[in-house]
């Protein structure tokens, strides 16, 4: 295990070539899928996530979940309605800290699962003042 440990892999190689191949069968899959992105990997374990989610979502029986990273899971679903549930639903807390998701895409851009969307609602400012400059 020590010498694989040690084994460059990332150096100067032979490049290997990927055929074209069909695969619309596989992005048909996972377009019913959520990723989810561990914001801190010392809090949270991908095997956890795998766990736990489902449970929070209320959804143990029906969705399906696998690591596919480091810092990442997978969820899939079983319809429509329960993926666009858990995306509507918001940012997630596990153990008191929050975890980014969206729905997966084939070739997802670099700021992929780098920000999260929430609304702030800020309440008391007098009715004179409810412009935007005063928020």
């Amino acid at each position: 295990m020590e010498e694989l440990k040690e084994l460059n892999l990332l150096g100067e190689s032979e490049v290997v070539e990927i055929p074209d191949l069909e695969n619309e069968d596989l992005i048909e899959e996972n377009s019913m899928s959520v990723i989810v992105r561990c914001l801190n990997p010392s809090a949270h374990k991908v095997g956890g996530l795998v766990k736990a989610l489902p449970s929070i979502w209320g959804m143990y029986d029906r969705v399906k979940g696998r690591g596919v990273g480091e810092d990442r899971v997978q969820f899939i679903f079983e319809s429509e309605g329960d993926l666009y549930h858990v995306l509507y639903r918001g940012p997630c807390f596990v153990n008191g800290w929050i975890v980014t998701l969206d729905q997966w895409k084939p070739n997802p851009g670099p700021d992929f699962l780098r920000s999260i969307l929430f609304w702030i609602r800020i309440k008391g400012i007098p009715i004179h003042l409810l412009k935007k400059q005063t928020v």
